[in-house]
């Protein structure tokens, strides 16, 4: 019998998947991972591990909560977070690049 909470963390991952155009194959290739086990788990026939979620989470840049059903929507802060973690593991040659980027658009937002 599907368990509630695997019928929705499923949903969730295959549109989170699909959005990002990764095919199930892919996926599973980056989760280390069967194709198999991971059409299991969107069908919400499996469940995952927590270091699974975690992964999940992070490829397909989506917090846990959300996966879960915890929430329905994504907050801002998250979205906030997720950016300020990239750039604080960019080499600082990028970060200078993001840096220019981020002016030109507050240029466009205040003109």
């Amino acid at each position: 019998m599907k368990k509630e909470i695997n019928i929705i963390l499923g949903q969730r991952i295959r549109k989170k998947r699909k959005e990002q155009g990764l095919t199930r194959e892919k996926l599973a290739e980056l989760l280390s991972v069967s194709t198999r086990f991971l059409a299991n788990v969107e069908c919400g026939e499996a469940g995952v591990s927590i270091s699974t979620l975690k992964n999940i989470s992070l490829l397909l840049d989506t917090p846990t909560d959300y996966l879960l059903g915890i929430n329905d929507e994504i907050s801002d802060e998250f979205y906030k977070q997720s950016a300020i973690n990239r750039i604080y593991n960019m080499e600082k040659k990028y970060i200078i690049s993001v840096d220019k980027i981020l002016e030109s658009i507050d240029d466009i937002i205040n003109t």
